[in-house]
């Protein structure tokens, strides 16, 4: 039997809007990252330690030292004592040879002198008090600075000079190892930063999932131009985790030819569009400042990380063969017409109408606000973009804050009075609306909300445009 050879096509991804896919974990001030003026460093906390400790033992004073100024100060101290009590031995001698004949200037003399021997006692106690203290040889200290065991944070160690900032600000390595990660233009906005996902030589990457998110979809999107009712009901009646399973087996389940049990799984389309993380790119994330644009309950700025604009990644697409060209397996799960529908020029082409339905959606949305004017030139200069694309190429909005509407089917859930409905129950069952659920009606916006990127006071861009291009000349 003939091997069926998989198509893998290569695509190229270049960023157009800043792009955020986290890995669920914030960076926190002073303990992730130290702001040093308009540079926000995110440190090597291994690097760190070793700095701190290796800097920590150059200052130390060798206890055998400790010991020798202890003593000289002790004996300092001793003898700024002795003569202090000689003095004033001396000079109650000759106040009892020759005391003043004026009662109140010998009560005035006699008050001062026992002040003093009162002081001289004092000091004598303290210093019986010291003697018996003297320093010890450390013991949890020999390894750790005391600041690192109180535990002080990134600012205070630097204040402390234990962690030198001028070796922070000229990436200096310690044992081998970089002690600033990576650095960021600017002072976050708020004092957590959303981590931007990164492989382990902290360079930016595409994860393979996401991509294959977007287009998965957008293929549903263009797929499911009518989403039968039920299929609506059963994600009311559902849970939020497998709200939409009816619809995506609607969309993606091949049709069985067996009477054997199949998992759902197996019979969807898209496992066979494979896509592999882009590699890797050594540039750094920018900082952004986001905003929840027109929400009442979150005022405050979102700081985070994100791949900058123009940055170019490069992956592999691979559309295996056999669930379409072997009989064995068409006799088993009828795939229909997916075979074409997952060549690339059809990908690229249900990818645009997708973008070209978004687009015009948040046209409309920020043509109605009255400081979005950067955002409207923003969209229609995308959609300008957008028609004058080729075959092979499309835009995708990817990752965090890329929007509700571009991650479900969107208008395909409304328009007639029956879905309304159906979407109304979806929104109150499932809270989409948080606190505002039970008072959403059909016909109601949704959502009212964005997540867009601020320049000073003003929205500027949203977030996670990319444009994608098939380049079938590379085609295996």
């Amino acid at each position: 039997m003939a091997l069926v050879r998989n198509q893998v096509v290569s695509l190229t991804v270049t960023t157009i809007t800043p792009l955020h896919i986290g890995t669920g974990d914030r960076l926190a001030a002073n303990l992730d990252y130290y702001v040093d003026g308009d540079a926000t460093l995110v440190i090597n906390a291994d690097a760190a330690l070793e700095l701190v400790v290796e800097t920590w033992q150059q200052r130390r004073v060798p206890y055998e030292e400790q010991l020798r100024r202890f003593r000289a100060e002790l004996a300092q101290e001793e003898e700024r004592i002795r003569r202090a009590d000689e003095r004033l031995r001396r000079q109650i001698e000759q106040f009892e040879e020759r005391p003043p004949r004026r009662e109140d200037e010998y009560e005035r003399q006699a008050n001062r002198f026992r002040e003093e021997a009162r002081r001289l006692k004092e000091r004598k106690q303290r210093l019986a008090e010291r003697s018996a203290n003297p320093p010890q040889p450390d013991a949890a200290g020999d390894l750790l600075p005391p600041e690192l065991i109180a535990g002080s944070t990134f600012d205070q160690l630097v204040d402390g000079g234990l962690l030198p900032r001028d070796r922070l600000r000229e990436r200096a390595t310690v044992k081998g190892r970089p002690l600033v990660r990576y650095a960021l233009n600017g002072r976050p906005a708020s004092g957590e930063v959303y981590e931007q996902i990164k492989d382990v030589a902290d360079r930016l990457y595409l994860p393979g999932s996401s991509l294959k998110g977007a287009i998965r979809s957008a293929l549903a999107w263009d797929m499911a131009h009518s989403p039968a009712v039920a299929a609506l009901q059963h994600a009311v009646e559902g849970g939020p985790k497998n709200a939409d399973d009816a619809i995506e087996q609607e969309v993606f389940l091949g049709t069985l030819r067996t009477q054997r049990r199949i998992n759902n799984t197996v019979r969807d389309v898209l496992r066979a569009l494979r896509i592999g993380d882009s590699a890797p790119v050594a540039v750094a994330p920018d900082l952004l400042a986001v905003r929840i644009y027109r929400s009442r309950s979150a005022q405050g700025l979102i700081a985070l990380e994100a791949i900058p604009v123009d940055v170019e990644f490069r992956a592999a697409l691979q559309i295996e063969q056999y669930p379409f060209e072997s009989g064995v397996a068409r006799a088993v799960i009828d795939f229909g017409d997916w075979q074409r529908r997952l060549q690339p020029d059809e990908l690229a082409a249900a990818c645009r109408r997708r973008a070209g339905r978004l687009i015009d959606g948040e046209l409309a949305y920020f043509n109605r606000q009255t400081d979005a004017a950067e955002l409207v030139r923003f969209y229609a200069d995308l959609r300008a973009r957008l028609e004058r694309m080729d075959a092979r190429a499309f835009l995708l909005p990817i990752g965090w804050g890329a929007g509700w509407r571009s991650k479900t089917l969107d208008d395909r859930l409304r328009g007639a009075p029956d879905r309304e409905s159906a979407f109304t129950g979806l929104v109150q069952r499932h809270k989409l609306k948080k606190h505002k659920s039970a008072g959403f009606r059909p016909g109601d916006a949704f959502p009212e909300t964005r997540k867009v990127i601020m320049r000073g006071a003003l929205p500027w861009r949203p977030l996670g445009w990319v444009e994608a291009r098939f380049d079938l000349n590379g085609e295996r």
